[in-house]
């Protein structure tokens, strides 16, 4: 339902590539073309990956037990809590558009702003249900994303997701030496991650420098 071509459109001036996966675009064991699409969210259709209907996101809520955003055992409606620190004109209106963007599905967003130093320490303790986050690259490799960032022992791993089956494989990749078969442990990790969820992959930014001769 979160519309990043509509995101990168409105608030970065088209400066974006929308997010398929933890590996970005430029370091290797990334996947372009087909192989790259997040199934989850993109059907292929005519050499390009188009945005699956909000429809089928409503499907998929009924299935969990929210159909329309009601919870069926509770007849409550299902509220998501956003801790962020953006405030002023431009943190407004993104989280103005972010709140319609779970309006789509009748699901009711609630932001709470605060301090940086507090949203440090709520997100580090995992009393929150959704920020956001970004990161860079320290070093380029996909270990620096997939690993630093959804690794169960990893200090970043800020959303506190756990899957044995993925440190497995993270943990195998690390010391890996054959670089083709690193590279498919990587790309096995990443379709878990995907398939898992546990972030929502935005959008990765373009920058345009001008630099002398």
């Amino acid at each position: 339902a979160i519309d990043q071509e509509e995101f990168i459109s409105i608030f970065t001036n088209g400066r974006g590539i929308p997010g398929q996966g933890p590996i970005p675009p430029g370091i290797f064991g990334h996947q372009i073309g087909r192989q790259g699409v997040n199934t989850y969210v993109y059907d292929w259709i005519d050499g390009q990956p188009q945005r699956k209907a909000v429809e089928s996101a409503r499907r998929l809520l009924a299935e969990a037990g929210y159909p329309n955003g009601i919870e069926r055992s509770s007849g409550k409606p299902l509220v998501i809590y956003f801790d962020t620190t953006m405030g002023g004109v431009g943190g407004t209106s993104r989280l103005d558009w972010l709140t319609k963007q779970f309006q789509k599905l009748d699901l009711q967003l609630v932001v709470r702003t605060t301090d940086w130093n507090r949203f440090q320490d709520k997100v580090r303790r995992g009393t929150t249900q959704l920020f956001f986050m970004g990161w860079n690259a320290d070093y380029p490799d996909p270990e620096n994303f997939a690993d630093v960032l959804f690794h169960s022992g990893a200090q970043q791993n800020l959303g506190h997701y756990s899957n044995p089956a993925l440190d497995a494989i993270l943990d195998q990749a690390r010391v890996e030496q054959d670089v083709a078969r690193r590279i498919e442990l990587y790309q096995q990790a990443e379709e878990m991650i995907v398939q898992d969820a546990p972030a929502l992959f935005t959008y990765h930014g373009i920058s345009y420098v001008l630099v002398k001769p």
